[in-house]
């Protein structure tokens, strides 16, 4: 067994419900409308993949970082990698593949985490979501105002956007002199309609999302924040989405779309080092197909004596 990895971490009932408390008033109200639950069942496994053996630079180790879920594995590795030739003065020098994101997303995307919906009932959007704008409420734009033709067809309705991946997204990481971290998505948005206490479907389009990233670190995940470069609407149901109106809403509605890809990313992409290191400041540079991670870090005294107590037990 390997104790890094596995050793259980005792934590009790009341310490648990107070995190739980604290992550959610920390999360964004547009944010909890997502089912952030369903990635409790993927699996960060740091298992060690050679011997660990002394160099120049200290102590160099392999370890897997996959991201997975259970029953499946990810049909595609990572390209070899080495660390960078010069010796790092931190403590810690990690090099993680662009590998970790994407099987984050492959799974991600079968679990259907990056699925949501968003109706009149969603924070900071709900009061557009609508077909006719509600002068009173002093709403002065809504999505009637994006496709005329929901408006003429279904007037005085609020509207439901329902959002699901068609395929995995994907993170390429380059230099920056070579563009830097790239992002790309294609999903589904299925269109209905509310109103006599149902809800009526109306049609689908696609959504095609090309962008660059920008990441920046903490301690325990790296965050990435998206500007949106390409946003390309296709519609499956010209009669009620027409795609020349498509077109118009992909270019308006750019920022609205650009919180929502942000907002997905903003829980972060968990670095794929075990607990017992708290890592300290770290710095983060791009490579070809990577990411450098340079840090200081303390060791989790909690965890270490829980694997003397568990040895001399």
């Amino acid at each position: 067994m390997n104790r890094l990895r596995d050793a259980p971490l005792q934590r009790t009932a009341s310490v648990r419900v107070a995190n739980r408390v604290r992550r959610q008033a920390n999360t964004p109200s547009f944010l909890r409308s997502f089912d952030l639950s369903r990635a409790n069942s993927l699996i960060l496994d740091y298992a060690i993949l050679d011997g660990p053996f002394m160099s120049a630079r200290g102590i160099e180790m392999s370890t897997s970082g996959e991201i997975s879920s259970p029953g499946r594995k990810t049909p595609f590795g990572p390209l070899p990698l080495s660390l960078p030739r010069t010796v790092s003065p931190n403590l810690l020098q990690l090099v993680v593949s662009d590998y970790v994101p994407n099987a984050l997303m492959y799974h991600g995307h079968l679990i259907g985490l990056f699925n949501t919906r968003i109706d009149t009932a969603t924070p900071q959007l709900g009061p557009v979501m609508r077909t006719t704008c509600d002068v009173g409420s002093g709403t002065l734009f809504c999505v009637g105002d994006l496709f005329p033709t929901l408006r003429d067809l279904f007037p005085n309705r609020g509207v439901i956007f329902s959002f699901s991946t068609i395929k995995a997204p994907a993170v390429v990481v380059r230099q920056p002199e070579r563009g830097g971290i790239r992002f790309q998505m294609l999903g589904l948005i299925e269109v209905a309609m509310t109103g006599m206490n149902n809800e009526a479907p109306i049609g689908s389009m696609e959504i095609h999302i090309e962008a660059s990233m920008k990441m920046r670190m903490s301690s325990k995940n790296v965050r990435g924040k998206v500007n949106l470069e390409t946003i390309r609407l296709v519609t499956r149901s010209p009669q009620t989405l027409v795609q020349d109106e498509l077109d118009d809403a992909g270019f308006l509605s750019r920022e609205i779309l650009q919180r929502m890809v942000n907002d997905i990313l903003k829980q972060g992409i968990p670095i794929p080092v075990h607990p017992l290191f708290r890592l300290q400041k770290p710095k983060l540079s791009l490579a070809d197909r990577s990411m450098v991670l340079e840090t200081n870090f303390q060791l989790n005294q909690n965890i270490i004596r829980q694997l003397i107590s568990e040895k001399l037990a």
